[in-house]
């Protein structure tokens, strides 16, 4: 349910980077009201930080808040390595020689 969530708001911006996408996913969820259930569940397992410079962190409350942002973790992961595998299965072998 979470993992659907998260994949349909990185499939809107395939363009930037997964990583970077689930921090803003995760602090956009937990600061607007709640609307369903993964709502409740990330407001429940996970807090974020926010430093002097604007940085943020996303801390997990508990056990289960680790295991759910290792998994988001690795899944934004495998949707980088998925982007890549389709960018060079496009390319020919010709395409990354040097031009003298």
């Amino acid at each position: 349910m979470i993992l659907k969530e998260f994949s349909k708001y990185l499939q809107k911006n395939k363009d930037k980077n997964s990583v970077n996408l689930l921090n803003e996913w995760i602090i956009e969820r937990i600061t607007r009201p709640s609307l369903d259930k993964v709502d409740n569940i990330l407001k429940a397992e996970l807090y974020y930080a926010k430093n002097n410079n604007g940085k943020t962190l996303i801390i997990a409350k508990s056990d289960t808040g680790r295991t759910l942002l290792n998994a988001l973790y690795n899944f934004s992961l495998s949707f980088e390595q998925y982007k890549l595998a389709k960018f060079l299965h496009d390319k020919k072998a010709n395409d990354f020689k040097k031009n003298k």
